[in-house]
């Protein structure tokens, strides 16, 4: 039987969703030090408010989401977004779906005016540089988080810019 998936967009209402689908991702499979387990219904809302977040859904259930948050460019210069927390339950992996979010994530960007995103992987998840390699993302070590995490080993940037007309929806 094959499942009905959908990605819909949320709003800083949705902010206990986001933030509930997000811990139980990460539970188990990043490290409790990580910033995510010290987020909020609240903090993830005011995040949503300076981006976007959208929210994954098998049949109805929630399985996954990803969220962005609007950047300076390289060297200050333009309007860049920077992804966030993209995940699926551990059911879900493996079928593409991340790139999906990722996707969605990314026309929404450049819907606001993006020329560009960046994001971070954990020093500890080094398999996903070639996840976000596979989609158009490359090394970049002077990408400027808005989250830092002192606990952490510094993770590894990546940035992919846009052309003219992708993502557009």
């Amino acid at each position: 039987m094959s499942q009905s998936i959908a990605i819909r967009r949320a709003t800083p209402s949705d902010g206990f969703l986001v933030e509930g689908i997000t811990r139980r991702i990460w539970t188990g499979r990043v490290s409790p030090e990580s910033t995510v387990f010290r987020e909020t219904p609240e903090t993830v809302a005011a995040q949503i408010a300076k981006g976007g977040a959208v929210l994954l859904e098998a049949d109805g259930a929630l399985i996954g989401s990803g969220r962005w948050v609007a950047v300076p460019g390289p060297g200050g210069q333009g309007r860049w977004m920077e992804v966030k927390r993209i995940g699926v339950l551990p059911g879900f992996t493996g079928q593409g779906l991340g790139a999906h979010v990722l996707a969605a994530l990314e026309a929404w960007g450049q819907e606001q005016g993006a020329k560009g995103a960046q994001l971070a992987i954990r020093a500890d998840q080094p398999r996903l540089i070639g996840f976000y390699a596979d989609l158009g993302y490359v090394r970049a070590d002077d990408v400027d988080l808005t989250t830092h995490n002192p606990l952490s080993p510094p993770p590894f940037g990546m940035r992919k810019w846009f052309r003219a007309g992708e993502g557009a929806v």
